[in-house]
């Protein structure tokens, strides 16, 4: 009797212990997939600036500019150095996520990184819109926004997932303009002080939208 038991706890040993490697390997494969996605994201944006400014953005953005709750109330597609015409010839500097029943006020924005508040208010194309500097010197830009989420001032500290607003069709005219295009936000990613130097945010926006932690 006594020698039965014990092989029961053998075996019932052995079965945990080979529970716990599947486990791992499981654990480990999914952990490298990641890490090879990041690498290979950080080599895409690496095409259009330093490796070092391509891996500050990997890990700065932690989550979609949209709540996750609400993510599938909306679309977008690469339509970055796209042509546009008010205010004279330009190229487009971000990507336009729209929302799926045009309604303004309706989606949350979120920060995708932490950060400070560096510019809040009206500008003349972006509408109501607010930039976040992360820690590493990258700027994010959320434009076109409705309304501020209540306590989003400048300078205030933010962390990936705060709401900073509701998106909107704001800008093209003086303040208050609103409805001369379809509800969207406009996020932006600026890789210099002056916020002069953007680059394609597709990439990045397609990644996080499965990768969000």
């Amino acid at each position: 009797m006594k020698n039965k038991l014990i092989f029961r706890l053998k075996c019932m040993a052995v079965l945990l212990s080979v529970l716990i490697t599947i486990v791992n390997i499981s654990y480990i494969s999914g952990w490298h997939d990641e890490v090879l996605q990041k690498v290979k994201l950080r080599d895409t944006i690496s095409e259009e600036c330093d490796r070092k400014t391509a891996g500050n953005i990997v890990r700065d953005i932690k989550k979609f500019p949209v709540a996750q709750r609400e993510a599938e109330k909306c679309y977008f597609d690469d339509g970055y150095g796209a042509s546009r015409t008010y205010g004279g010839e330009r190229k487009h500097q971000g990507i336009d996520i729209m929302s799926a029943d045009n309604v303004t006020g309706k989606l949350p924005i979120q920060s995708v990184s932490d950060g400070v508040i560096e510019n809040i208010g009206w500008l003349k194309l972006g509408g109501y819109r607010i930039g976040v500097r992360s820690k590493s010197g990258i700027y994010y830009y959320y434009a076109h926004l409705d309304s501020y989420a209540d306590g989003i001032i400048k300078k205030k500290h933010v962390k990936a997932g705060d709401i900073l607003g509701y998106m909107g069709n704001t800008g093209y005219g003086p303040e208050g303009t609103k409805g001369k295009f379809d509800v969207h936000l406009h996020f932006g990613i600026y890789i210099d002080k002056k916020c002069k130097e953007s680059i394609n945010p597709y990439y990045s926006l397609k990644y996080i939208e499965n990768h969000e932690y």
